[in-house]
């Protein structure tokens, strides 16, 4: 007899976390690809293009990361509690990174050690690779279309 390896309570059970498996998997697909833009950004660019590449990898993950997380800390209320939460921390990290943006642009230091071609390039393809881990992620969430916590009355 083949040993399986779900038991049978929790065989069919909901995801009870599916912004924490969406967290993951775009985790794991933003490390992959990041790592290889900043090792092929190294050998092109030197040391100023692996600066820039782990800084767009850095910035993709702390950004869309936070998001995730946000709604992650807003699961338990209701549907429009989680969209106020969702533009809201959507909002806030664009006014922060716009801040950090105009700092940057504005600071020679940073462009003495960081290419920043390389840093906008590597954040796109990191980006990318986010957002195929999210899809991945969340296309194998088991999301219930009905509300498992309530009786039926019938």
């Amino acid at each position: 007899m083949a040993s399986t390896a779900h038991s049978p309570e929790t065989a069919g059970q909901a995801t009870r976390h599916p912004a924490l498996a969406m967290l993951r998997g775009a985790l794991v697909a933003a490390v992959v690809v990041g790592v290889n833009a900043a090792a092929i950004s190294a050998v092109a660019a030197g040391l100023r293009g692996l600066w820039g590449a782990l800084l767009g990898l850095l910035m993709v993950v702390v950004f869309s990361g936070a998001g995730l997380f946000a709604l992650h800390l807003s699961r338990k209320t209701s549907p429009t509690m989680q969209l106020a939460v969702a533009m809201a921390s959507y909002t806030g990290r664009i006014a922060i990174f716009g801040g950090f943006l105009a700092i940057a642009l504005n600071s020679d230091g940073l462009e003495k050690h960081v290419n920043l071609t390389v840093l906008g390039l590597s954040a796109m393809v990191v980006v990318m690779g986010w957002m195929a881990g999210e899809i991945w992620a969340w296309s194998r969430l088991r999301v219930p279309i009905y509300d498992l916590d309530r009786e039926v009355t019938a």
